[in-house]
Parts: C-alpha cells; structure tokens; sequence
C-alpha cells in the first residue's frame, strides 16, 4: 500500500493523469535526465568561468538538453498528436492565417522604396552584429559577454547566427531574423486576446492596431536584442495560460522554459520577471483556496523548474560576473537615485519626468525612429486608460504590470523609446479589455450603441493616421535618419577596396557581404581609411580584415564628431606606428572641405614618394569622393619619418617640401606628442632584460622602446581594440623570457600579454574594470592592480587567475584608489600602494594581510602613485603625480628619506618608476619625459 500510495504521488506530481499519458517510466526517466542535464550544465558553466577548457562545450550541451528533455518528458503521444493537428482544420486557425498573411503583406509594403530594404542598417545592429562575429563565433560558448560597460547577452546573437549561416551573412537574412521575432510577437499577442475572450471582433481590433502601430510597424526592422524578450514574454505568458487553465504540464514547462530564455536574452527579460513575481502573491489573495491544491504547488514546481533551465547559463554568467552585470543599471539608478535625494525635492528628478514626459507625449520628442509620431497616438488612450482598470477588476494583474513597470523602467533610465518596447502587446491587450467589455453592454443596447460607435470613431482617430504615417515613410529609405543608407553604401564599397580592387562597382548587397570576400586573393597592400561615418557599420563590414587597423587612421571614429585637429593627430599616429609589411600602404580620406581638405593638401607634399589617386561612387543622389595616395613599400619608412616631420597642426599653405627631419629622439628630452621619443600623459614603465626602458605611452595608445642611453628604438603597439592593439596603455611590465604585459583601461579593461617583439599572444579580461599597474612574482606570477574594483588579481602565466583580494573600504586588507603593486623577489612579499588611504599595504604571494605602513603626503586622487622594491640595498622607492619627490622606505618600513635627480633636472609629476643597472628611472607624466636617479 506505502509503495502504491508513493507512485501515486509521484504521478501527481509530475502531473500524470492515470488513462492517457506516456507509461510512467519513460516520463520519470526523461525528467531524471532533464535534471542530470541542468547539473551537467551548472557544473560545466562552473568550469568554463575558472578558466578550465573541458566546461566549454558541456556548459551548452547540459543546457539544452535539460531543457529538450523537459519538454520530452510531456509531449503527447504520437497518436494524440496527430488528433490535435486534425483538429487545427477549422475556422480559428483560417481566421490566424489571414491575419498572419496581413502581418506580412503589409510589413513587405513599398519595400524596395522603405528605409528598410535590404540596404540600411541601424548603428545598434551594427555593433550587435560586430559583436557576434568578435565574440560569439569562433568563441566558447557564454550567456553574456561585458564589452565596455555593458554586459551583451549572446541569445540574440546565436539566433541571428543561425539566420546567417542559413541565408547568408548579410543584412536581408539579419533582417528576416528581425521579422520572426516581431511577427511571433504580433501571433502570441493575438493568440493571448483569443484565449482571454473568445472573440473573432476584438482580437481582429488588437491585430489592426498592433499592425499599424507606427512604433512597433518601425521598430520591426530595426534590431537590437530587446525585441527578442518582447516575443519571448508574450510567447511565455501564452503557454503559462494555458498551461493553468488545462492542467498541462507540458505547456507550464515551455511557459517557464520562456521565462528563463527571456531573462537570458536581454536587461529587458527582468521586467518580465519581475511583473509575474509581483503578479503571483495577488493571484495568491484573490485564489487563496487553490493554493491548498496540490496540483497548483505541482505546476508551480514545473514552472520554476523550467525557468532554471531556460535560465541556466545566464545565472552562472550572473554569479560570476555580478558587478560586470549589473554596472550598466546601475549607473542609471545611481542617477535617479540621486536625483531622488537632491534638495528640495522634487527638483531632483524633473529631468526624468521631463523626459518621460516628452518621450509620450512631445513632437518632436527625444526618439530615435519616431520623433515625429507618438509611441502611442493619444486617441488609443481613451481604450488604454480603462483597460488597464478593467484588467484589475479582471485580476489580470500580470498583463497590467508588464503594461506599466517598463515605463517605470524606462523613466529611471530617462526614457529612450527603445526601453519602451516590452510593454507594446501589453499596451495592445489592455486596450482590447475595453473593446471586449464594449460589445458585452448588451442589456443596454442604447449605451452600447453609443460607447460602440465612439470606440469606432476613436479607433478611425488612430489607425488612419498611423496607417498613412507608415506608408508615407515607405515612400522614401532616406525618411528615417537612423536606417543608416549611406553609411552602408560606403561600408560596401570600401570593403572591397580593402579586399584589393582598387576600384570597385558601385555598391549594392552580397550575399556574404560581412565576411571576407571569397575567392580574392590577399590584398597587394594595406589599408588606413578615413572616413566620415565611421562608426559601427564600416567596423562590421570590415571586421575580416582587421578594422581596427584599417579605421586607426581616424581613431576608429566618424570624421564628422572630430575636429580636424583630432583627425590629424589619428592620421600621423597611424602612420607612425605602422610596422610595414612586405605590402604596400593604401591611404584613404573621404574628402570634406571642413574636416579633412587641408589634411589632404598636406599629404599630397608627400605626393612623390607615392602615387596619387581617386575613387568616387554616387548613393541616393549623392556623390562621395575619396582621395587616395598609395605608397609603396620601398618608401614606407622614407614615408613615415617626413610625416613625422609634418607640423603639429594642419596649415593652410602646405609646405613647399619637408626636407628637415629630426634627429634621433631622446626620452630624457621628450615633449608632448606623437612622434618619435615624445609622449602624451605616459603612465607606466619598465625595464627588459638588456636594459632597455619601455614607456606606456597611455594618451598616444602605443608602447615606446627606447636604449640604456635614452635613445629611441621602436614603437610597439597602435590604437585600436583588435589583438595587439591597445587602448590608453597604463601598467606595463615584462617577465624574464621577455613577454610584454600591459594593462589597458580603455575600451577594452584588460591586460594583453604581447611576446618580446610585441606581437599579440593572448588577452585576459575576467571581469577587470580599470585594470592600471602590472608586477611579475619570482615565480613568474603576475600581479594585477584592478583600480575600478579595488582588488589586486594575480595570473598565472597563461592567464589563469590564482587569486584575487580586496575590496572597497579602510580596513586591512581593503583599498581605497589602489594604484600600485610590487613585489619583493627575495621574500615573495606583495607591496601595495593604497593611495586614498594613506598607505602601503604588504601581503604574502596569496593575498592574506601582514602589515601596513603609513604614507600621510599621499591620499589626493588621481596621483599615479607607484613603487619599486630594490632587493639589493632593501629599499622601497614610492611616487605620486602630486609630489615632486620620491620617497624611500627601507623593507621594514621605516622612513629613510627622499631622492631628487640632480640639477638642471627636476621632476614634473612622477607617475612611474622603474629599476636597473644601480639607477631609478622616474617617469614624469606632466613633464612627458623620464628623469634618471643614480642609486
């Protein structure tokens, strides 16, 4: 009896209903392996996050397999199935068709004429798709990479993926990738107003003004990852009603299998999230009975249980990447929470209703696609408004919630329409509340009459306007700015001359077209392009061949947000810089009588040391020229030191000829600048094994190499965010067979370990946020000080982190604007400059706390404080920007005294120092050149 009465409460459970389910074995093990899968992939994410290999593909293969298991466990059998497709034989499934063809039709509306026609892009997509191809193919398998100050969800990305491979890596496939999701969205939302009211009228209103909704009609093609937490919600509450309102397991778990996907697929699935925990104690109040059902608690397990493994990998990337996660929304809360306490209030946070205010209700307004119409066109609020009452007097408190807590949302986030696109279908259901509470009036057939045909006039009101609105931007690709025409037009075209056809047909779509170009053979040269819109799409379109290299020549940046001073400082870095090849250099400006005339004219002095030339194509009545001056490789390097002889500014009368180039450079003398020997804000220094002094030269993002003697050697390194490239260089360091380590705290906050020659072997980014200075152990440990998130973090050499401590605060083993780490060959003690408290801080090689010495001139911030151990003597050198002197300690602590360099000499705001051959380098960022102090 104990063991009958136990299977029957495991059928309950897993709700088995006793005369038509699968046998009972098959269903328990499917579960069993669904939940062995998810710890597969929990255990392997685990893996993956430490940097160990073997969790790579496990991490993916447990997840979907926990998740295909699922939903094995409940699918009907072959037979039921095979009912229920015979029953989708009736008019219902007619009347979706029709309007799924509707949906089509009219989104396929003038396309060859609409900003969207094959032939445009989005800034946005531009990066999502940039992204894909730098982070997600040809990469371990994550939910989520932090790029900048932005964690991306990769959802999106392995979606579009498979878009791509199907029908080509260009932006007709990508935009079909766009349509389904929008066009699942439109199906689900409809399929929600049929379950919840049964009426062919309203959920034929719904779908007309959904339709021609000119926010969501535009936003179809646009891109981004939100969409996709849009469809999935819907798709999600779907199969959650259902699921409740039949008693299906299977439903409930692909319900709650949603969920966890849409909290995976971008910031926007939290609301999601966050409207069904805030919806369910309600439900709990108003159905309390039930939840003495032991079936409600069993639908409920199943429903969580699916969203753990629809959300698997990303609550691993969460656990381990918190702060990496949460810092975008957090600076917006930051903000607005600042606001809140700004006295008197409320004059904190009018900026934010201001703008809430504006984005619903001003034209223009602040929106990127739609500044000349409404998100929602005011006569729909006469619908919207009592919806929302009848959907609380309904207890649809979900449907209410996902209408209402992304606008709260996005008014903390000062209200961008793009956060606004979540609670669109939710905008659409509330107001079918209303159309469906209009045709049940039928006792009073006067007031229904009445009510009826102002609702009619209302909906007139807005579905002409919106239709006409639609149609009108369809006539034109040039009618919405931000579908980037232009900036793909030129993108096609400079790509194939960075591919090697010196002058290509006029641009047009390719099947491949973000991908190298099959079938041509390596370029006879390189190429540095300056062009007017260089932002994300020309890095897309030029991905394969090394954007960053090609766009350093205007700092990967669009020529029209730069001053033409900006432009020639990126030009001759570029050149300067440049480590020639066997190949020949292709220079390319887009001409501009603001921005890049003179700068042309300038070149063109150089004009006999290569061959002048140029390139045009002519877009939606508009040309654009190119003027291109190619060099060949015997006169590159003749080349580069008459740019470096270039003035530092642009003139209007180009000089006759540039015969006077200078002379050796010498880092004692530096100077500001970008040439040879001079420096711009340098922040870090080391010393190789020959004696020769390495600069991080943090505001020219390249590396300068110079002798014992100070004479200048070689420039490592150039602009950019590709493999070898930096961004603002500050720590550097260089362990005993000569590899190169610098940290980067631009764009990239990361650490690249170069080989001696400064070519490119690995980059390591687990999760450092200002990563400054650099210190190698005896055991060839390397230490990281990692400023934005006050902790040190040490490396193994190939990367593995072995140990991380400290946190923000005063306490022992806590920093405050650390800024330094050294280390002590002979004791393996770690030396850390704790600059806003007033400190050095020791530790052993593993982090734990052993002393702390007080430094009371330091504690301003932004002092570039360091320190250097001399072994030998038992010294301990500190410096800091704000103090003229260095300080010496001996290795107990003690104050001995302080070290100037010898008149005429003096030093200009030391921000690094660096040891060798009975010598203290000192490193003056404000001076931009290095003293020398003999020991």
């Amino acid at each position: 009896m104990a063991s009958r009465r136990s299977a029957e409460q495991i059928r309950n459970f897993v709700g088995l209903p006793h005369a038509r389910s699968r046998p009972f074995t098959p269903r328990i093990l499917l579960l069993g392996l669904s939940v062995v899968s998810l710890i597969i992939c929990v255990v392997s994410g685990a893996a993956h996050y430490r940097n160990a290999a073997w969790g790579d593909p496990w991490q993916p293969i447990g997840w979907l397999l926990s998740m295909l298991f699922l939903l094995a466990a409940f699918t009907a059998s072959p037979r039921e199935l095979a009912g229920r497709f015979k029953s989708l034989v009736n008019p219902k499934t007619a009347f979706f068709i029709f309007w799924t063809l509707f949906f089509v039709i009219s989104h396929l509306w003038n396309f060859r004429t609409a900003p969207w026609n094959g032939d445009a892009l989005f800034d946005e997509s531009g990066w999502d798709l940039w992204y894909l191809k730098s982070y997600v193919i040809d990469h371990p398998f994550q939910a989520a990479w932090f790029q900048g100050i932005i964690s991306r969800e990769t959802l999106f990305h392995y979606y579009v993926w498979g878009f791509l491979r199907l029908f080509g890596f260009n932006i007709l496939a990508y935009q079909a990738a766009l349509f389904v999701i929008w066009f699942t969205t439109f199906l689900f939302t409809l399929l929600l107003v049929d379950l919840f009211f049964k009426s062919y009228i309203v959920t034929s209103v719904t779908a007309l003004v959904f339709n021609f909704l000119p926010f969501a009609f535009i936003y179809t093609f646009a891109g981004y990852r939100y969409p996709m937490a849009v469809a999935l919600a819907v798709v999600s509450l779907y199969f959650l009603h259902v699921g409740f309102r039949n008693g299906s397991p299977f439903c409930l778990s692909l319900g709650g299998i949603g969920a966890g996907l849409c909290l995976a697929s971008s910031i926007s699935g939290k609301q999601y999230l966050f409207a069904l925990v805030g919806a369910a104690p309600l439900y709990a109040l108003c159905y309390w009975r039930r939840l003495k059902q032991s079936v409600t608690w069993t639908s409920l397990t199943l429903v969580v249980y699916g969203f753990l493994a629809g959300a698997a990998t990303i609550l691993l990337y969460i656990v381990f990447n918190r702060e990496n996660y949460t810092y975008y929304e957090s600076s917006f809360l930051h903000d607005f929470w600042h606001g809140v306490q700004s006295a008197p209030f409320p004059v904190g946070i009018r900026p934010f209703t201001k703008q809430l205010w504006d984005c619903f209700f001003t034209i223009p307004g602040p929106r990127f696609f739609i500044p000349d119409v409404l998100p929602i066109p005011l006569p729909y609020y006469w619908l919207l408004v009592p919806g929302i009452v009848l959907g609380l007097w309904q207890k649809r408190f979900e449907i209410v919630l996902l209408a209402t807590i992304p606008v709260v949302g996005a008014f903390i986030a000062r209200s961008i329409e793009n956060r606004l696109l979540l609670p669109i279908p939710f905008w659409m259901i509330l107001m079918s509340f209303t159309v469906a509470r209009l045709l049940k009036l039928r006792p009073w057939p006067g007031v229904q009459i009445v009510l009826g045909a102002m609702a009619v006039l209302i909906l007139i009101d807005g579905l002409i306007p919106s239709a006409r609105y639609i149609y009108a931007k369809t006539k034109s690709p040039f009618s919405i700015h931000h579908y980037a025409q232009g900036e793909v037009a030129v993108s096609r075209f400079l790509r194939h001359v960075v591919a090697g056809q010196a002058r290509p047909d006029p641009p047009h779509l390719e099947r491949n077209e973000f991908n190298r170009i099959a079938g041509e053979p390596d370029p006879p040269y390189d190429t540095f392009i300056c062009e007017e819109d260089a932002y994300s799409i020309i890095h897309l379109f030029l991905h394969d061949y090394d954007d960053g290299r090609v766009l350093s020549f205007c700092g990967g940046t669009a020529v029209y947000v730069m001053s033409e001073q900006d432009i020639w400082n990126h030009n001759k870095q570029a050149i300067a810089s440049y480590v020639s090849t066997k190949k020949d250099l292709k220079l390319i400006w887009e001409r501009d009588p603001i921005k890049t005339e003179r700068i042309i004219r300038m070149f063109q002095s150089l004009g006999a040391l290569g061959t002048e030339d140029a390139i045009s194509f002519t877009f939606g009545g508009r040309l654009r020229t190119f003027y291109v001056l190619n060099i060949p490789n015997k006169n590159i390097h003749q080349f580069q030191r008459r740019v470096r002889a270039l003035p530092p500014t642009p003139l209007d009368k180009v000089p006759e000829q540039v015969s006077s180039l200078p002379e050796g450079a010498n880092m004692f003398e530096g100077g500001r600048g970008t040439d040879e020997g001079q420096f711009d804000s340098p922040t870090g220094m080391c010393v190789d094994g020959n004696g020769n002094i390495l600069v991080a030269d943090t505001g020219n993002w390249r590396i300068e190499k110079f002798s014992p003697t100070g004479t200048f050697l070689s420039i490592i390194g150039a602009k950019g965010s590709g493999h070898g490239q930096l961004a603002d260089p500050n720590g550097i360091a260089i362990d005993r067979s000569g590899n190169i380590y610098v940290a980067e705290i631009g764009s990239k906050h990361c650490v690249q370990k170069l080989g001696p020659d400064g070519t490119f072997v690995a980059e390591w980014a687990p999760g450092l946020y200002g990563p400054r200075r650099i210190a190698i152990g005896p055991d060839d440990s390397i230490y990281v000080v990692d400023s934005g998130r006050n902790r040190i973090v040490k490396f193994s050499p190939d990367g593995q982190v072995l140990a991380s401590w400290g946190s923000d605060g005063s306490g022992d083993g806590q920093f405050s604007g650390v800024s330094s780490v050294a280390v002590d060959p002979t004791t393996n003690k770690v030396y850390v400059a704790d600059s806003l408290n007033k400190r050095i801080q020791i530790f052993d090689s593993d982090g734990k706390f052993l002393t702390k010495w007080p430094v009371p001139e330091w504690g301003q911030p932004l002092g570039f404080e360091d320190l250097a151990i001399d072994p030998e003597k038992g010294r301990l050198y500190a410096s800091s920007a704000h103090m003229n002197i260095i300080l010496v300690f001996d290795l107990q602590g003690n104050r001995i005294g302080t070290l100037t360099p010898k008149p005429p000499d003096k030093l200009d705001g030391p921000s690094a120092l660096a040891l060798a051959n009975r010598k203290l380098y000192v490193l003056n960022m404000a001076g931009n050149r290095v003293s020398v102090i003999d020991l």
